[in-house]
């Protein structure tokens, strides 16, 4: 949404691979929908699946409702990305009539002058990528917003080396006949213009400008984000470190709010020192949470495989953080890239080793004049790279120049 809300809704069409209705008119008004329940019938009874939705037929669904839930089951299932599951999924999408006469119709009738995949770790999205690319003679944009090719998330599974040799094949095919990689931060661009041996554009996370302002008198700190990749661990020894900070004017507990349901996160949280769960909450309760902060956290583990888990990640939080957030205390190792982009921005304060700890945090609560300075600092990267007003602005001109391009090419062929 972030990328495209430059665009009319009506110039933006999507190959919409969910089981359910979409929703979103703001951005897009187009959809085609073939679901992984579309490819199993497909080959099931060899009739020619797939439904067209423009905008008068689209009707935002009842959030309790039946049905919804179980399509929300079915996708926390398959978001278990097991080495199996990824294996079964992609077979049944390449021997189902995805690209059928209904789909190539809506092609053509849509007309578009790009092609722009945000893939995950399915190789059936980027085939199908490359497949619509070439049958439209169009460029392909790809954008990178997780790591799925240098880290082997099945490494551990019986058929997770196999796996992961059949998805690059697809993952380098694709990639190579592509005319632009975005990648979300400049440590992503480097690793993958090594990788792919072709030049990547930083792209980096979007944030609206809130009007927020920050209390003078608040004390609380405050973690705001999911637990897991170890981050409920670090969390714990941010409790343990704050609650044995001897200075009774300072706040001795950590205000966790997430939407995290599993027990092996939750239950030791509920139990620590230093640590008060407050649950869940809405997204509009979000910066009233922060008004309220003296300080929010950023964490990441040290834990060596959830290191290299989360290398190239830079959350959306921290792009809102920085963007109308008050201090940004990040507590994570070097090498991690939002860990990285904090600390050589001055952005937050950073504390990169478990030693530091204590003392770090006792020097951040008590210093007013190096938490506002760290603010001014966020905000002048935030407007930077971060905004939400300029960044669409800036994909609609490099897709613009991508298809100028292609056409110049064309046209001298």
């Amino acid at each position: 949404m972030a990328y495209f809300s430059a665009f009319p809704a009506n110039n933006v069409s999507q190959f919409f691979l969910r089981q359910g209705e979409p929703t979103n008119t703001d951005v897009c008004e187009n959809y085609y929908r073939f679901s992984d329940l579309d490819a199993v019938k497909s080959i099931l009874n060899h009739k020619i699946r797939g439904t067209v939705f423009d905008k008068t037929q689209i009707v935002p669904p009842v959030v309790d409702e039946p049905e919804n839930i179980k399509l929300d089951d079915a996708y926390k299932l398959g978001a278990a990305h097991k080495a199996w599951m990824l294996l079964a999924r992609d077979t049944i999408w390449k021997l189902s009539n995805w690209k059928n006469k209904k789909l190539l119709a809506w092609l053509d009738s849509m007309n578009p002058d790009i092609i722009f995949l945000a893939p995950g770790d399915g190789a059936f999205s980027y085939r199908l990528a490359d497949e619509i690319a070439r049958y439209l003679s169009k460029p392909l944009a790809v954008v990178c917003m997780d790591d799925y090719f240098i880290n082997n998330r099945n490494k551990g599974e019986l058929l997770g080396g196999i796996r992961q040799k059949l998805f690059m094949n697809v993952v380098n095919k694709t990639i190579q006949n592509a005319a632009a990689i975005f990648t979300i931060c400049d440590e992503m661009n480097k690793a993958y213009t090594n990788l792919f041996h072709k030049q990547c554009v930083t792209l980096h996370t979007s944030a609206d400008n809130k009007s927020m302002v920050l209390k003078s008198d608040a004390s609380r700190v405050s973690y705001i984000g999911n637990l897991s990749c170890g981050r409920y661990k670090t969390l714990l020894e941010l409790g343990r470190a704050i609650s044995e900070i001897n200075d009774d004017t300072l706040t001795k507990v950590i205000d966790v709010y997430s939407g995290s349901k599993e027990a092996e996160y939750i239950s030791p949280l509920k139990n620590a020192p230093g640590i008060n769960f407050r649950g869940a909450i809405p997204a509009e309760q979000v910066p009233e949470v922060m008004s309220e902060s003296v300080m929010v956290i950023h964490t990441e583990s040290f834990d060596p495989a959830m290191k290299e888990l989360v290398r190239f990640s830079v959350s959306t939080k921290i792009a809102e953080s920085l963007m109308y957030g008050p201090c940004l205390l990040a507590y994570g190792p070097e090498g991690i890239a939002s860990i990285d982009y904090l600390k050589e921005n001055n952005a937050a304060y950073v504390i990169s080793r478990p030693e530091d700890l204590e003392k770090g945090l006792e020097e951040i609560l008590t210093n007013k004049e190096l938490r506002e300075q760290i603010v001014r600092n966020a905000r002048a990267l935030a407007l930077k790279n971060h905004n939400a007003d300029v960044n669409p602005r800036k994909v609609r001109k490099w897709l613009q120049e991508v298809v100028d391009k292609s056409q110049n090419e064309s046209s001298t062929n």
